[in-house]
């Protein structure tokens, strides 16, 4: 029981904990590589839009493609993560062409925006430990020409966890969070809202020493990553009112807790 205790897959991960790469394009595309097409730093002299004002501004500085591209580089994580940057796809007459900008972890599609979208931070992208291959692909259907349209990125951001020195006790595998409205008819059978997707819900008992503790009881109220037994991480945070013991003539200390997650059962945040 001991052994199982201690090298068992479950893991508490803290998020957000450092941030390894930001990019945000002052001095050019940095790391990132042309591997196609037209991907370039936007600054004064490449903005063919001519724009100016708050939109202008925007622009400036940021990594942009015209006439479509691929651009990627190359990442590498200790820990569990996660990616967020700012999107615009401009598109000032979608009848004389579409355009796209799609981002990729190691190939695998993870957002595709149509144009036009104005500029917007992404929601977090998970991202597991170890190398990965990161990419953005602008595709453009306007002609040779494509005035007016343009695929553009910016604070191009991961943030990597840090692993809770804990030990996962009690546990009760992750399980939907379902919260269904009904109403009962007073002839025929109870009436229920559409089904929808749920949140997850995980409830386990952690262990800490001292030092582990006091650091958790400070940050308890960020997010949080579990890990469970078949590798799928999620993402939640800590909503319900913290109360914990102490064990062993206060050298340990024992708290339950509820983690929701705005994600599915099995398929997680990564």
């Amino acid at each position: 029981m001991r052994s199982l205790l201690k090298h068992h897959k479950l893991n508490l991960i803290q998020a957000r904990h450092k941030k390894i790469i930001e990019d945000t394009f002052e001095s050019g595309l940095g790391e990132w590589k042309v591997i196609e097409g037209d991907w370039h730093k936007v600054t004064v002299d490449t903005n063919e839009d001519k724009k100016t004002g708050i939109e202008g501004d925007f622009l400036i500085n940021s990594a942009g493609s015209y006439y479509g591209g691929v651009v990627e580089r190359n990442v590498e994580l200790n820990n569990y993560g996660e990616i967020v940057f700012e999107r615009y796809i401009k598109n000032d007459n979608v009848k004389t062409g579409t355009n796209k900008l799609n981002f990729y972890i190691d190939n695998i599609l993870k957002l595709s925006i149509d144009g036009p979208t104005p500029w917007r931070r992404i929601e977090p992208i998970g991202i597991s430990p170890g190398k990965h291959k990161i990419k953005f692909e602008y595709i453009v259907n306007g002609g040779q020409n494509p005035i007016g349209k343009s695929g553009i990125f910016d604070t191009f951001t991961i943030w990597e966890g840090r692993t809770i020195n804990t030990t996962i006790a009690k546990y009760t595998p992750p399980r939907p969070h379902k919260q269904i409205a009904q109403t009962k008819t007073l002839r025929g059978y109870t009436r229920f809202q559409e089904m929808t997707e749920s949140d997850t819900e995980i409830n386990f008992s952690a262990i800490f020493d001292g030092a582990s503790f006091l650091e958790f009881m400070v940050n308890n109220d960020k997010i949080f990553y579990f890990v469970d037994e078949f590798g799928v991480c999620y993402r939640g945070i800590f909503p319900s009112n913290i109360e914990p013991e102490s064990k062993a003539l206060n050298s340990l200390y024992y708290i339950n807790l509820n983690m929701i997650c705005p994600q599915k059962v099995g398929v997680g945040f990564v």
